[in-house]
């Protein structure tokens, strides 16, 4: 144990331990009366309301269809990018075993259903990356101006695919909750609440955040969307919590924490940030003789934003 830290006899240790006790339980009893709350896990869509636990689809195979597709000529660009002189054996091997795999994928194509311009894209993409591997192991070494030409050419067909696979989920997603939201009273359509869990990578504009926040009447922005500290927010992103229980929970911590945040502080999002974040501030502040800069609004970064 460090230095720093308090024994475990310590009085303050027992008395921390009671507090945090005392803390979980009255979030469980928050949850029960917060009213009906969606939690989108995964391919999932959870419904807590009046006692009862529903669930229902966010995606369809589909959606996984068009993903597993999109990941190959990425997988590609990864493997083969920065390679320079003769194939390495490590790379061969890897682009050996992708070769039956992909050839196995180009022949179940037909199986899946797809409409017929979606498959041709599908086979579009699926025999380029084959062609290239195929190029590749046979030269023996990675020619970088086929490898960019390859990758410029599939951008187009890659867009079009995520369109479809977004498609998929806002659809499938809108069609579960309304159908649940058709059962509740005005009221409760009023309360509901909706938590969503995310990966740190894929939560700016996560595709559940952006159904919810429009769905539910939040503030809304489009594919910069993500979780703001916002008083009264309504729509969560439960970063790598993909567990049910931390789900659920993580909307009664909130609303816990608000109630606490306003008592105490006066500002219902205080307790969303570090409880040590203002004296931090001020602290660092006069340490580097420097004020910190508000941050820079989403739409003036990068890519002008589409209407």
């Amino acid at each position: 144990m460090a230095e720093s830290s308090l024994e475990p006899s310590d009085p303050l240790v027992t008395l921390n331990a009671a507090f945090r006790d005392a803390y979980a339980a009255r979030k469980k009893a928050v949850l029960d009366s917060l009213g009906p709350v969606i939690a989108q896990i995964d391919d999932v869509l959870i419904l807590r309301h009046r006692g009862q636990r529903f669930e229902g689809p966010s995606r369809t195979r589909r959606y996984h269809e068009l993903k597993a597709i999109n990941h190959l000529p990425l997988a590609l660009h990864v493997l083969l990018s920065g390679r320079h002189g003769a194939l390495d054996e490590a790379t061969r091997a890897q682009l050996t075993t992708l070769r039956p795999l992909l050839t196995q994928a180009a022949a179940d194509l037909d199986r899946r259903g797809f409409p017929p311009g979606s498959l041709a894209r599908q086979r579009r993409i699926l025999e380029a990356s084959l062609a290239l591997l195929e190029q590749v192991l046979a030269d023996g070494s990675v020619v970088p101006q086929a490898l960019s030409a390859f990758t410029r050419a599939q951008v187009p067909d890659l867009v079009r695919n995520s369109e479809d696979a977004a498609r998929d989920q806002v659809e499938t997603m809108h069609a579960t909750v309304e159908a649940w939201r058709q059962r509740m009273t005005p009221e409760e359509r009023a309360r509901l609440r909706a938590v969503v869990a995310v990966s740190h990578m894929s939560r700016p504009g996560n595709v559940a955040l952006q159904y919810f926040s429009v769905a539910l009447g939040e503030t809304w922005e489009g594919r910069f969307d993500q979780e703001d500290l916002q008083p009264g927010k309504r729509v969560l992103a439960a970063e790598t919590a993909f567990d049910e229980a931390a789900a659920f929970e993580l909307v009664a911590t909130h609303a816990l924490d608000a109630s606490v945040a306003v008592r105490f502080f006066g500002e219902e999002t205080r307790m969303e940030r570090d409880l040590l974040a203002d004296a931090a501030e001020r602290l660092l502040a006069q340490m580097f003789h420097q004020e910190p800069e508000p941050p820079t609004p989403p739409a003036t970064q990068g890519t002008p934003r589409q209407s």
